[in-house]
């Protein structure tokens, strides 16, 4: 599998879409302080695939490092173009506040199709050299198919599930 030639620069985000409202706080903290260390380690593009839940909590904690970080770069991978379309009011402005923050949107299908979400899950992952997730450890779903391709594509992996 090639490679993004700057991939030392380039971090992904994968998460579960249920945080309970009791972790949020501390997941923010976790993933704010989690931020800053690899962005001092030389890591500036930071990819999300913009999903309700663990994405958009990862790319508003990346917004809002902006100030502070100047050269941190969001890019929202989005599988296709409505993906938002069913979701909660609250959860579509988060989403277009943060599509309207991002440094770059890469929108890979016009429409919805069988295996879009997989899709968006490798381009994570092949333009990142390590991934930040928030994963429950049960083999089943996205983040379960995303860590175990970073994995195998020998890509680090921090996980701020516990």
């Amino acid at each position: 599998m090639e490679k993004q030639e700057n991939c030392n620069k380039g971090v992904a985000f994968t998460g579960h879409r249920d945080i309970l409202r009791s972790k949020r706080s501390d997941l923010k903290q976790k993933l704010s302080f989690c931020v800053r260390n690899l962005y001092y380690k030389g890591m500036s593009d930071f990819y999300c695939g913009a999903a309700w839940g663990f994405d958009l909590l990862a790319a508003e904690v990346v917004l809002s490092l902006k100030s502070v970080l100047p050269t941190i770069r969001l890019i929202c991978v989005i599988p296709y173009r409505g993906q938002s379309e069913n979701w909660s009011l609250i959860e579509q402005t988060r989403y277009k506040r943060v599509i309207s923050k991002a440094d770059e949107v890469v929108i890979l299908s016009e429409n919805y199709f069988g295996g879009c979400f997989f899709r968006r899950n490798d381009y994570l992952v092949n333009h990142s050299c390590g991934i930040v997730a928030y994963y429950d450890g049960k083999p089943k779903g996205g983040t379960f198919y995303t860590v175990k391709k970073a994995q195998a594509n020998s890509l680090w992996v921090i996980n701020l599930y516990h």
